[in-house]
């Protein structure tokens, strides 16, 4: 997530804590996971399209782990995810490998450095995650990639596109939770944005949080959920 300076990561990144990671992905996958056999969770696939240090994937492979019986199955098969930053990419290799106790040699293909708003993306059955906070102005000419999405407006920051990009990737009846600032209800900017999520009609629910998520990071965030084509 990228909205305030944190010393030892990049200017502008302040990753989620997991008392806001892990009721999202309850939030999101509890639909999914409900009634399911063994082998119909591990055919679940569920993506972070930023992820950080992978702490929303952690979650996933709590989550679904604890329901299947072994976490890493469930982190072999069961989540996918980029980011642009190598080094975050490599942490949340070693962050799941770790959780599980065991090397995790599919995460090598699984979670991936690119850009997630023009990367090729196979189905999935639910998005989780905090798309970065940042202003579009600042990207240069990779700009001009945004322009393919309905969200588009030349001032929005990055994540309305995740929440698009949500809406392309997420299989017909499957699922997302996504925090991003408060700032798209009532923003100009946000107006795309607002108009794409009523055409969609997949909005269950919003919480908006004013501050206090991420300690003193400067940040205004909500969380939104819903279901794709439901």
């Amino acid at each position: 997530m990228t909205i305030s300076a944190t010393a030892g990561r990049a200017p502008g990144v302040v990753y989620t804590p997991r008392d806001v990671c892990e009721p999202m992905v309850r939030r999101a996958l509890e639909p999914l996971v409900r009634g399911r056999s063994k082998d119909e969770l591990l055919a679940l696939r569920v993506c972070d399209p930023a992820i950080g240090e992978g702490a929303f994937l952690v979650e996933i492979v709590r989550v679904l782990g604890d329901l299947v019986g072994d976490r890493r199955a469930v982190a072999e098969r069961c989540i996918v995810g980029i980011d642009v930053d190598p080094r975050a990419v490599a942490e949340a290799r070693a962050a799941v490998e770790r959780f599980v106790g065991a090397p995790v040699p599919a995460l090598r293909e699984a979670l991936r450095v690119g850009d997630a708003l023009a990367a090729d993306w196979e189905p999935v059955d639910a998005v989780v995650a905090n798309p970065p906070y940042v202003r579009q102005e600042l990207l240069g000419t990779a700009k001009h990639a945004l322009r393919r999405f309905a969200v588009y407006d030349g001032v929005a920051d990055l994540y309305v596109y995740f929440v698009e990009l949500a809406h392309r990737i997420v299989r017909r009846g499957g699922r997302y939770c996504l925090v991003v600032p408060n700032k798209w209800l009532t923003a100009a900017y946000g107006r795309p944005l607002r108009e794409l999520l009523e055409r969609e009609a997949s909005v269950e629910g919003i919480v908006d949080f004013g501050r206090g998520l991420f300690g003193d990071a400067y940040a205004f965030p909500c969380i939104v959920w819903g279901t794709v084509g439901g």
